[in-house]
């Protein structure tokens, strides 16, 4: 997801060197509280016309305290392909406006210019009226990166492939600052182009676009900015409720419409009766020229290749559903500046991983808890930052925010009880559409429905990095006393823990909560029968680090470490080998990394790095010993391949598996084969199987398989 850009509205304050006639200029603060955009674009060109009406609050200094003629002094940025042509001001006279040239403190890429405008006898509300004109275009490919499902670079292109206009300053701004960006009302007016659909960040006007021949869009609530996208789309329109629907896709997506229309009905009578009823009364799903899953208030921006999945797609949580709560969360909610980004942690929460509960799907919602705790076990410890820190200089990673976040909230819920954390959510929906909120704001509410006070769990999960390294180091029955004493570790850290154990006895399976909150704990369970195993949280109801040996051995782990090679083929690449090849060499540097054509290489040489071997590189007899060395779970024949006794041989099959590397701590080994080009499973999606075996048909998934190793400790009776 990817939301409005971050700016402020808070003007900067400026020396008034070659003003003339100006020996001092007041610099005042000032806040836009509405906008009235209205642009006409030429794609072929890539041109944009426009014109921007800002109603500001200038903050006046006291009668006393001023000349009577001081000039005042306010500022702004536009994109630099873009020229002003006028400025005119009501409710002020316009001394000059000058433009500065390129921006040196804003962090915009591309650069915006600086822009002063001098007024005489300004009041306390003014309307500024800036018309423009100029160039807006961007080379989309650049931003296109093997493996990479966003294309962030990108913020503003005019072009016949597709609009984007989201951030670069494309309409004028005022200057940033260090406050949180004033909520503003917005209305959107955009000239119709011929063979292409519009579609802005807010409501559509009927009424205003036939007064004034234009598309027009207004904010459902007050918004930090405003965006544009649009393309060579037919629009598809249907409803649900009191919510209007609409696909903006290419003549060739007509086959997905239903499944689209569908999975937006079914996501919104999903998730209104947990959050709230959804925050607009429009919702647009529109394909996009470039790599995207990109929300916004009342649409959603996903690439041509994340529709073009079809079914998967549309029912697989984590790509619609994911995005549509970004219209309650991220964009309904904005996200308080001033604290990290909740909104990624709590929507990855409700869509990847409680949309498996929903379903009834229990054993994939154990894999996501199980799959979160791994990729934090294998993060370099640099990496492991407070999970409130997302979206702040220096703060965590994508990959925290999503993965331990969404284990944050399930254990939040545990804790305050399931019902009552949607209560809470309904609460805050109703309280914040429209507003800034915080993590605080998070825990308030919970605290009110949970009734209970969440200092601790808040400072050890969301303020804190790290997590503890659970294990249990001894287990005794003290049949005398009927009691199972059970030494638990948490490694160096003191977390305030309620753990789920498993016990296995004769009679069955008994599940109990302890209660940790030291490095080292013994505690005691009354037992009336004797135990034989026990294991600690086997469910991962906990979030937690698992020794190197038992993470999940999949592709991330084959990306993991100092040192990789991969092994090509030999009778030439295929496109889809040589991205994979890229995508992986892309987690090294590049001293760190090497190609070895197969039969260049023997077994020795891969015992120490990390390594990708693919397509007929698997029949190199170096690289079969090697393989069959580590004990490799596929064997290959000169007609396809062999799993756990079952031969795949037809053209269209394929094949990754990926296996712990004995000689590369938290590193893996990771083979991508298909028994043709057709069985090759599709580049861009291989690093993102969370299993470590996949079998495809037609690139398809077909069979999932995880090398999962669980820690069970045998109970000994007490001497």
């Amino acid at each position: 997801m990817a939301s409005m850009s971050r700016r402020s509205l808070i003007v900067a304050l400026f020396c008034c060197t070659g003003l003339t006639g100006c020996a001092s200029v007041r610099t005042v603060p000032a806040s836009a509280h509405r906008y009235r955009i209205e642009v006409a674009l030429d794609p072929a060109a890539h041109t944009l016309t426009g014109r921007t009406t800002m109603d500001l609050s200038l903050a006046i200094p006291e009668p006393s305290t001023q000349t009577p003629d001081e000039p005042t002094t306010i500022a702004f940025r536009l994109h630099p392909g873009l020229t002003v042509r006028n400025v005119t001001v009501a409710g002020a006279v316009v001394r000059s406006h000058r433009n500065l040239g390129p921006d040196k403190d804003s962090t915009s890429k591309p650069t915006p210019n600086r822009h002063i405008v001098t007024l005489d006898h300004p009041a306390e509300t003014i309307t500024l009226f800036v018309t423009y004109d100029g160039t807006i275009h961007q080379d989309v490919s650049a931003g296109e990166k093997a493996g990479e499902i966003h294309n962030f670079d990108m913020t503003a292109h005019v072009g016949e492939e597709g609009i984007y206009l989201n951030g670069a300053y494309w309409h004028p701004q005022p200057i940033e600052g260090d406050d949180a960006t004033p909520l503003a009302d917005y209305t959107l007016l955009a000239s119709p182009i011929d063979g292409m659909a519009l579609v802005g960040g807010g409501i559509s006007n009927p009424a205003l676009s036939e007064q004034t021949g234009m598309l027009t869009w207004q904010s459902p609530f007050p918004l930090t900015d405003m965006v544009l996208v649009g393309g060579p789309h037919d629009v598809h329109k249907a409803s649900h409720g009191d919510v209007s629907i609409a696909l903006h896709l290419k003549p060739d997506q007509a086959q997905f419409r239903d499944g689209l229309m569908q999975a937006v009905r079914r996501n919104l009578d999903r998730y209104e009766p947990l959050i709230g009823k959804y925050p607009t009364t429009e919702y647009t799903i529109v394909d996009n020229f470039f790599s995207s899953g990109f929300a916004f208030p009342t649409f959603t921006l996903l690439s041509s290749a994340v529709i073009n999945m079809g079914e998967r797609s549309q029912t697989a949580h984590g790509y619609i559903d994911h995005e549509m709560l970004h219209s309650w969360w991220g964009n309904g909610i904005m996200v308080d500046p001033e604290d990290g980004n909740w909104c990624e942690a709590l929507t990855s929460y409700a869509t990847n991983y409680y949309g498996h509960v929903l379903d009834g799907e229990e054993d994939e919602a154990r894999r996501k808890r199980r799959n979160y705790a791994h990729f934090l076990s294998r993060m370099k410890p640099e990496r492991d930052r407070p999970l409130g820190t997302y979206g702040q200089e220096d703060g965590c990673s994508r990959g925290v925010s999503y993965s331990k976040g969404a284990a944050v909230f399930h254990m939040l819920a545990m804790t305050i009880g399931q019902d009552n954390f949607w209560a809470a959510m309904r609460e805050f929906t109703q309280k914040f559409v429209g507003r800034y909120a915080s993590w605080e704001d998070i825990r308030e509410v919970c605290e009110t429905h949970g009734a209970t006070t969440l200092d601790t769990f808040f400072k050890q999960w969301i303020r804190s990095s790290g997590a503890p390294t659970l294990e249990i180091t001894g287990a005794t029955y003290h049949s005398a006393d009927q009691v199972l004493r059970l030494d638990v570790s948490q490694g160096d850290t003191d977390f305030d823990l309620n753990v789920p154990v498993r016990i296995i006895h004769a009679a069955g399976t008994t599940d109990v909560n302890v209660h940790i909150n030291q490095s080292t704990q013994t505690v005691e369970l009354p037992m009336a029968v004797v135990p034989i195993t026990v294991e600690l949280d086997p469910d991962y109801h906990v979030f937690r680090k698992v020794p190197s040996a038992a993470i999940l051995p999949t592709t991330a782990a084959t990306r993991y470490g100092d040192k990789f090679t991969v092994v090509l083929p030999s009778d030439g690449s295929p496109k889809t080998y040589e991205t994979l090849r890229s995508i992986f060499e892309s987690s090294f540097e590049e001293n760190e990394r090497t190609a070895i054509p197969a039969g260049e290489q023997n077994e020795t040489a891969l015992a120490k790095r990390c390594v990708l071997v693919l397509g007929d590189a698997v029949r190199n007899p170096y690289v079969a010993a090697f393989l069959s060395a580590v004990e490799f779970p596929v064997s290959w024949d000169d007609d396809g391949f062999q799993v756990s006794g079952v031969r795949y041989d037809a053209p269209d099959d394929g094949i990754l598996c990926t296996i712990a590397h004995p000689g590369v701590p938290g590193g893996g080994i990771t083979v991508v084969y298909g028994n043709s080009e057709s069985g090759i499973p599709k580049a861009m999606n291989v690093p993102m199987y969370e299993h470590s075996l996949v079998i495809f048909d037609k690139t398809k998934p077909t069979v999932r398989l995880d090398f999962e190793k669980h820690t069970t400790v045998t109970v000994t009776p007490a001497q």
